[in-house]
């Protein structure tokens, strides 16, 4: 059925060849997003269902569980991400996530994370808002690659 209703709602002026640029491009789009540049889980027992933060190429998801089998799904584009910044103690740590889409007099915030995976985060996506600022395309460099990149791009001056 969804079949029909996408043929139905094409524009009536587009070309055989318009409409499989358009599919190219969305296949295109949608290899490259999938790719995971970083993960990371809070910590049981302090958040009895762990709660998982994901930074692709085109997103950062945030799976905030509250019970078995049950999740909110909460998925910003990069480009919307203006600011996050990381709280680190000997042990744990937490991010704070402003966004264009989110209240940004209360950022989102993802508690007890490890502290390693809390600098880490909080530098691929710092260097991910740097790279989409500076008009940086990202897509010909391989996943593990960019997630380096992004991370040194994202470092202070100062270690923590």
């Amino acid at each position: 059925m969804s079949d029909k209703v996408t043929q139905t709602n094409r524009p009536p002026n587009a070309t055989p060849a318009e409409v499989e640029e358009a599919k190219m491009q969305l296949r295109n789009a949608i290899h490259g997003s999938n790719e995971v540049l970083f993960t990371a889980k809070t910590v049981f027992p302090f958040t009895f269902f762990p709660d998982t933060v994901t930074v692709d190429r085109a997103k950062f998801t945030l799976m905030k569980r509250s019970f078995f089998s049950v999740a909110e799904v909460m998925s910003i584009r990069v480009e919307d991400v203006l600011n996050v910044t990381a709280n680190v103690g000997p042990v744990f740590g937490s991010i704070h996530v402003v966004s264009r889409i989110m209240n940004t007099d209360k950022p989102y915030e993802i508690k007890f994370l490890w502290r390693d995976d809390a600098i880490a985060l909080k530098r691929i996506l710092q260097g991910y808002i740097i790279a989409v600022q500076k008009e940086i395309d990202t897509t010909p460099l391989k996943t593990q690659e960019l997630a380096d990149m992004l991370k040194r791009l994202g470092e202070d001056d100062h270690s923590v």
